[in-house]
């Protein structure tokens, strides 16, 4: 199953290693959430951050639930570009999906599904990311390359996610005001369930 093209991760390669400051927003949206997760369910062991960026998460689970082993993959950061293998308790995404190639997002959920035991966290930013790539198969196109209503977002997981062991055990929009104005995101919690 393709969840990347070649060509885009290569771009997304060059963006991190360009920018610094691009890649590290979990701590800033979804560690709370991640750690609430994680300490209510002290069974959970394996972390897979996927879409990883510069790693903060790893950082930050260590510091405050040491033991949890956490996996990172990332198709822009070389080193963390190789797709795991095997299932994880806990499968985290955080300001990742709205990144993929529209065309294979629809794949990305499902691997994302098949890497999950227990739990599957998204953190989905859907408005612009205020910022364009500069070259890629996407130059001139908003970082943010989906930029979906919450809504349509919760839409398309029921649609690709149709295991009846399956559950969405949390979703929320969320909209915050912003210098620039209003941002959209919203989170899903799936859980596998029987």
């Amino acid at each position: 199953m393709a969840i990347i093209t070649a060509e885009y991760a290569e771009t997304l390669k060059q963006t991190h290693e360009g920018n610094p400051r691009w890649g590290g927003s979990t701590e800033k949206y979804g560690s709370g959430d991640i750690l609430g997760l994680i300490t209510s369910r002290p069974y959970m062991r394996t972390v897979l951050d996927y879409g990883c960026g510069k790693g903060v998460l790893k950082g930050y689970l260590a510091a405050h639930v040491p033991g949890v082993e956490v996996t990172e993959y990332d198709p822009g950061i070389r080193g963390k570009d190789t797709p795991p293998e095997g299932r994880f308790d806990l499968v985290i995404t955080c300001d990742v999906l709205e990144h993929v190639e529209p065309h294979l997002i629809d794949e990305n959920i499902a691997h994302l599904w098949s890497m999950t035991k227990v739990v599957m966290y998204n953190n989905i930013a859907c408005s612009s990311a205020r910022h364009n790539f500069t070259d890629g198969p996407y130059a001139g196109k908003d970082l943010h390359l989906i930029q979906e209503d919450p809504d349509l977002w919760r839409q398309r997981f029921a649609r690709v996610l149709t295991d009846p062991k399956c559950s969405l055990m949390e979703y929320r929009d969320i909209q915050r005001r912003h210098n620039t104005g209003w941002r959209k995101r919203c989170v899903m919690i799936h859980e596998r369930v029987g």
